[in-house]
């Protein structure tokens, strides 16, 4: 009996590319823990955070919160193109 080659391609190849791809991005630092590097001072003044190696944009989970510069935090979600965080200790 010949085996069909790993090669050979399933239907759904294409579409779990495209799945990898989208969690190794942005949307894939979800749940990541990640550094403050500037203060983040509420929603409408974002700060920094050194997540995966790299800088990021970051506004905190709760609207008011302030999180100081320093303090760990985990990457709650994404929403238009910053980083929402909260801090570990919170």
């Amino acid at each position: 009996r010949s085996r069909p080659s790993p090669r050979s391609g399933s239907p759904f190849s294409s579409a779990a590319s495209s799945v990898e791809t989208v969690l190794s991005g942005v949307q894939g630092m979800i749940g990541d823990t990640a550094l403050v590097t500037k203060a983040i001072k509420g929603e409408h003044h974002p700060g920094r955070i050194k997540a995966r190696g790299e800088e990021w944009l970051a506004i905190p989970l709760d609207p008011e919160a302030t999180i100081a510069s320093g303090t760990s935090v985990v990457v709650a979600d994404v929403e238009r193109g910053l980083l929402v965080v909260y801090a570990i200790d919170s």
